[in-house]
């Protein structure tokens, strides 16, 4: 039986040999099988990292975040075989903010071994950061994309970040990052502190961290920035 790899992807134009070990690139060459969500992002991903055997003589299993009947344990099948298969995120790692741990967790029922990957994991490199509590916090995901539900929600956050002390985490589709900007500036209390991480181990990689006060004196532009967003006190 042969292992399941989770491998991470760049989270945008970074220098491969900036976030992905040379560990990485060996074992890749060392794989037929991979499951994706996008055949031709991981194609042109592959490419790109200089992978050695010819793509059109790998086999890509798509992976559809939507269809709740796929057939996950079918995907695996090679692994049974002794030919080991790689579970490749869209960008950053796999099963965090991504829908391969329904991969994962089939993998443990049938008894494959899951090798995680070193790579970039925007959620890690931002809390590292952002100076709020690495101890204790907690990832939202997307909140909710109605201006009233978001905004309860926040308060909800913050409420929490009080009573636990705890850094919340969570992240927007980059179009809508103004609105949610916005809805945090007017709906959170002035002394909590958010930080914005955006185009992380990029050329453009931005940090900020400061108080909402702070933030209202200042906004900045992120439409169409990846980014991630910390709240604590």
């Amino acid at each position: 039986m042969a292992d399941l790899y989770l491998i991470p992807s760049p989270l945008g134009d970074s220098p491969f040999d900036k976030v992905f070990p040379l560990f990485n690139s060996n074992i890749i060459n060392e794989i037929d099988y991979y499951i994706v969500e996008d055949v031709r992002t991981e194609r042109r991903f592959l490419k790109q990292l200089g992978i050695q055997k010819p793509i059109d003589e790998l086999t890509f299993f798509h992976l559809d975040k939507h269809d709740k009947n796929l057939d996950v344990k079918s995907f695996l099948a090679p692994c049974l075989e002794g030919k080991a298969v790689g579970l490749l995120s869209e960008a950053g790692v796999p099963c965090i903010a991504d829908p391969g741990n329904r991969v994962v967790a089939e993998a443990h029922r049938m008894g494959i071994r899951v090798v995680p990957l070193v790579g970039p994991c925007s959620i890690i490199l931002a809390l590292m950061a952002s100076g709020f509590n690495g101890q204790n916090f907690a990832f939202h995901g997307y909140l909710p994309a109605e201006q009233p539900d978001r905004e309860r929600k926040l308060h909800q956050l913050e409420n929490d970040i009080l009573k636990r002390r705890q850094t919340q985490i969570f992240i927007e589709t980059p179009y809508r990052n103004n609105h949610l900007l916005n809805s945090i500036l007017s709906v959170c209390s002035p002394q909590l502190r958010l930080c914005v991480a955006a185009n992380l181990t990029c050329e453009d990689e931005t940090i900020i961290s400061k108080t909402i006060a702070q933030w209202r004196k200042s906004p900045i532009d992120l439409h169409k920035q990846p980014a991630i967003f910390l709240l604590y006190n």
